[in-house]
């Protein structure tokens, strides 16, 4: 018995790192004296708005940001704290996609697919990334968490960018460069496509995702042309 293949009808698109490059904010943590303090900041948001999630609650990914770098500014004994966080903060309005960015959703504007965004961080700066990379027409709709109160990975955000749009999970697709965020989309029965942009090894407990590629742009492509049942 043959099987039809299901279209690909919708891509929800996770924003910071997998869109979009955040060394304006490593290179302001280094110039207030936290140089190579990046990846622990970013990994103690997640892991505060991931805990909130868990509780059944919510967190702004601002409110986590502004503490983390506070408690960090502190053990580093670093003056001016409010100073500093505004500083470290304001990189995020110098973030530009990936060069990969662009052609990736070009191809997917051109084969009809609508892409959305899905961020933990606000809907407001997402537009603002993708206004000042241009990108904004190749976006059908942006979306953050603060709109069910959950953070991804938890299941709650995939299901509500479904339900907007009208789409089954397996017509849907989920691209982000993090295992995490994959996992959680695969547990609502998403494909999961994912941006291997560090060559890193995807966790062998999170299984393997659908589609992979080192480019966002070879991604999409996959996406669009891969058969799937």
């Amino acid at each position: 018995m043959s099987v039809t293949p299901t279209p690909l009808e919708l891509v929800i698109l996770d924003v910071n790192e997998t869109l979009f490059a955040l060394q304006p904010v490593e290179i302001r943590m280094a110039e207030v004296g936290l140089e190579g303090q990046f990846e622990l900041w970013f990994t103690q948001i997640l892991r505060d708005g991931f805990a909130a999630a868990a509780a059944g609650g919510f967190a702004g990914f601002r409110d986590l940001a502004s503490h983390h770098l506070r408690e960090l500014l502190r053990r580093h004994q670093v003056d001016a704290a409010d100073a500093e966080v505004s500083h470290v903060l304001a990189g995020f309005d110098e973030v530009l996609p990936h060069p990969d960015v662009a052609a990736g959703l070009t191809r997917l504007h051109s084969a009809g697919i609508p892409a959305v965004a899905l961020a933990n961080g606000s809907a407001e700066l997402t537009r603002a990334f993708l206004d000042r990379g241009g990108l904004s027409d190749l976006v059908a709709a942006v979306h953050d968490v603060s709109e069910v109160g959950r953070w991804k990975p938890a299941p709650e955000p995939y299901r509500f960018v479904l339900e907007r749009r009208g789409v089954a999970p397996a017509a849907a697709a989920m691209v982000a460069a993090h295992p995490w965020d994959l996992f959680g989309a695969g547990s609502v029965g998403l494909v999961t496509a994912w941006v291997d942009r560090d060559g890193a090894g995807y966790p062998e407990a999170f299984g393997s995702p659908d589609v992979s590629a080192a480019r966002f742009d070879d991604l999409v492509e996959r996406l669009v042309t891969a058969p799937r049942t």
